[in-house]
């Protein structure tokens, strides 16, 4: 009788087995072998090749749950390698570290199912050796001082250390360089993102009003905002969280939201991020009266007579200035001067994906023949500003390569607009799918992309083309239901 006895030590999935060998009398007696190591990375092997296959899109507009999950791995780790080497040298090594990655990550999965071999374990432990290993023998020939030398030549080590900036958020690096690896991550803003965004709905003021407790009797408070609906609240919690957690998110009214930062601590991480990362529009010149305001409430002067007298003369030349009733405590007050602010090219195309989150709009236009027999859908993207932003908006016609800039001489509002097609299904929705929108607009962008897809099949010269678009449209923008409701 044979007796079989079963293993079931927790450390048996990481036992290297023989699962078939043959000595062979080449050589010197070589012995060739299949171990279950082997067999599980050719399996891990075969599974990133059938990923591949299914994240093909065949050419459709909107991509597929697999696409998408790879253009995510794709540009997160771009971004990782071209971040930590450099945008040139770094493309080099993308090829060998998206296929190292995509090849431990599905290892680790298949690790994770019950007694299956983890054979990332083997991997990280011959690197986990060789790099101290390395870090060993610098140290003996070269003593202490050229362990720097030592990280920046070895930054692949790095890819590590900017996994786990991601997952640990610190407010001890204000421009938060390494919270971001992907145009795609919701969690941690892209930098660029975050500007432009606030480039469309940021807003920085000075509040001073009066109390009875200070000296002077008046109080200053530095406030930066941004307000959206409550639908967008997971949006605001994420500007939160890539500035460091800073500020509060209040309600404001029945179906609005509010960002606020107010205390100097907070207020400087903004600024040094807007610094690093400047805003494009008019709203610069804001902000740069908004920072001369910091630096004199930071040196205390906002405490004395006279710094007050010059913070109002700022907030005088702030946004909209002083209302009727403030003017009235500071009737002879000077106003500021307003920084002038030059146009300055786009530097990432974040920055528009975030501004368009912002400003932008996709829309729909419905047109009737002249005999009333037929109905018409035109697809519209368009983007509103100020006019004094005009020119700003006249770049992004370059920079996209379509669109026109419409104007009304009884508004001060100037509009870039696409409504051609072809410029539509080409570039506006290939570029929103490289740079997606995380907010509630992304819903309109979807619902957009569907009705481009009809327009593209010719069903929507159908009546019941029609009024599916219809359909979608009666759900769109300022329409759309709340998910909760």
């Amino acid at each position: 009788m044979f007796k079989y006895e079963t293993i079931i030590s927790p450390l048996d999935q990481f036992e290297i087995r023989n699962l078939f060998s043959i000595d062979t009398p080449l050589l010197g007696n070589i012995n060739l072998s299949i171990t279950n190591i082997g067999l599980y990375m050719t399996i891990a092997t075969f599974l990133a090749f059938y990923f591949s296959i299914l994240a093909t899109n065949h050419a459709k507009i909107a991509p597929n749950k697999w696409s998408l999950t790879q253009e995510t791995l794709y540009a997160t780790i771009h971004s990782i390698v071209i971040n930590q080497i450099n945008n040139k040298k770094g493309q080099v090594y993308f090829p060998f570290m998206y296929a190292l990655f995509i090849f431990i990550l599905i290892n680790n999965l298949i690790g994770m199912v019950k007694r299956c071999l983890s054979t990332t374990i083997f991997i990280f432990s011959c690197y986990t050796a060789i790099f101290f290993g390395n870090f060993a023998i610098i140290h003996y020939k070269n003593a202490l001082n050229t362990y720097s030398t030592y990280t920046s030549t070895y930054k692949f080590a790095s890819i590590f250390d900017t996994y786990f900036w991601r997952i640990l958020p610190h407010r001890t690096n204000p421009s938060f360089p390494r919270r971001w690896t992907s145009n795609k991550n919701s969690y941690y803003l892209h930098p660029y993102y975050v500007t432009g965004f606030i480039d469309g709905e940021g807003c920085f003021t000075t509040s001073i009003f009066t109390n009875s407790r200070s000296l002077i009797g008046w109080q200053v408070k530095p406030i930066f905002k941004i307000s959206l609906h409550k639908k967008d609240g997971k949006l605001l919690e994420a500007i939160q969280r890539t500035f460091g957690g800073g500020g509060k998110i209040y309600k404001n009214g029945q179906d609005a939201l509010d960002y606020r930062v107010s205390s100097l601590k907070d207020l400087k991480v903004i600024i040094n991020h807007l610094d690093n990362y400047p805003l494009l529009t008019k709203k610069l010149a804001d902000y740069l009266l908004f920072k001369q305001s910091v630096d004199l409430i930071e040196k205390k002067e906002h405490l004395t007579m006279t710094g007050i007298l010059k913070l109002v003369g700022i907030k005088a030349s702030l946004n909209w200035g002083l209302s009727e009733k403030f003017k009235e405590s500071f009737p002879n007050i000077i106003p500021a001067i307003r920084p002038e602010v030059q146009f300055t090219e786009m530097k990432d195309t974040n920055w528009l994906r975030g501004f368009v989150e912002a400003e932008g709009s996709f829309h729909l236009g419905f047109n009737v023949s002249k005999d009333k027999t037929k109905e018409y859908v035109t697809l519209r993207f368009t983007i509103s500003q100020h006019s004094r932003d005009r020119i700003l908006l006249e770049s992004l016609v370059k920079f996209l390569d379509c669109g026109s800039i419409i104007s009304h001489s009884n508004r001060n509002e100037v509009y870039f607009a696409v409504t051609v097609f072809s410029d539509i299904i080409h570039k506006i929705i290939p570029l929103f799918n490289e740079y997606p929108l995380i907010g509630n607009k992304k819903l309109d962008f979807l619902d957009f992309v569907k009705i481009a897809e009809i327009v593209k099949s010719k069903d929507h010269l159908t009546k019941e083309g029609l009024e599916k678009i219809k359909v979608i449209n009666s759900n769109m923008n300022s329409r759309r239901v709340p998910m909760s409701a």
